[in-house]
């Protein structure tokens, strides 16, 4: 490993706290905090049932570090009738997903150990309840699979996992291998996936299998995930990309869409892929949610964009209710 390797490790938390809470308060703060989205292969968490689905993200406009402060943004998938405050009262939301009817997010703040809670509502924004389940320690990325959710608990390395009614709670349920992450972790083709430092690990659904470094990324520094019945995608912050591979890890293109602004969270859904711009080190109009075609192509950087848009998270797509 380079002195350059070395130097990253560090400066890759700095960066991922800043892209969510701001750059001034961001290295004093807060660890990574980043989410993907996990997306169908047939079908699977997080992709559209059809034209008239949904996107969905989380947004902080207010205090960022005040339980409270944080909202579901709403919008159709056209980008139009964007809905800044479908769901309040979340706590700096983490990672969106769409599964079985209901809306789940992760809610990162009050920055204490054990703290962090997984929010949950129907998918036409009632029955809110952002204490679904307790315990967590800062969680950011949040999957499901069969009966399932997992989160990645960013406080201490791990995956947690629960039954989909909140009960059986494992806050413990894979140890990953960064110590302060991981951030994205989705479900896809009976594996689980999660974004380490500089890799990306994958795992049975059951836990066993773990591989570290099933996708080495030395310096793009991946964050959000996605993944469909053919590829998993990634962003990377550190080259302003985002990343492809075969779901076998093999054909791996750092470069598959080029021009984000500090891309972090991203999801798939049956025609479109899409990430937020969080803008970490570029003017605030980059603050945008960026689209392009499932094979790289009609990429647009600012398919909806803002200017309330503050701190972009999680993003998902859902039919919606």
């Amino acid at each position: 490993m380079t002195d350059h390797d070395n130097d990253a490790r560090p400066q890759r938390s700095a960066r991922l706290r800043a892209g969510l809470l701001a750059a001034a308060v961001a290295t004093a703060l807060l660890p990574a905090i980043c989410a993907g989205s996990p997306v169908r292969a047939s079908p699977a968490p997080g992709s559209a049932a059809g034209a008239g689905g949904y996107l969905y993200w989380s947004n902080t406009t207010g205090r960022i570090l005040k339980p409270g402060d944080g909202m579901i943004v709403r919008a159709r998938l056209n980008g139009t009738d964007v809905n800044q405050k479908f769901i309040t009262g979340a706590s700096l939301p983490g990672m969106i997903l769409v599964y079985r009817g209901f809306l789940y997010w992760t809610n990162v703040v009050p920055l204490r150990n054990g703290a962090g809670t997984i929010g949950r509502a129907r998918l036409n924004g009632t029955d809110v309840n952002q204490r679904f389940i307790t315990g967590a320690t800062m969680p950011v990325g949040i999957t499901a699979a069969g009966e399932y959710l997992y989160w990645a608990n960013n406080g201490t390395g791990t995956i947690g996992r629960a039954r989909l009614n909140g009960t059986d709670v494992n806050q413990r349920f894979i140890e990953t291998a960064q110590p302060n992450g991981p951030d994205a972790v989705v479900a896809g083709s009976g594996h689980l996936y999660w974004a380490n430092d500089f890799n990306i690990g994958r795992a049975n659904l059951n836990g066993t299998g773990v591989n570290q470094n099933f996708i080495a990324d030395p310096k793009g520094g991946p964050a959000g995930l996605a993944v469909n019945a053919r590829y998993i995608y990634w962003t990377n912050e550190y080259q302003n990309t985002i990343g492809r591979a075969n779901l076998n890890g093999t054909g791996v293109n750092q470069r598959f869409i080029t021009g984000a602004s500090f891309p972090d969270a991203m999801a798939a859904g049956s025609r479109y892929l899409y990430w937020t711009n969080g803008a970490l080190g570029y003017p605030a109009s980059r603050r945008a949610i960026g689209r392009a075609r499932l094979n790289g192509t009609d990429v647009n950087q600012r398919f909806v964009a803002n200017k309330d848009f503050a701190n972009l998270h999680g993003v998902a797509v859902g039919p919606g209710r």
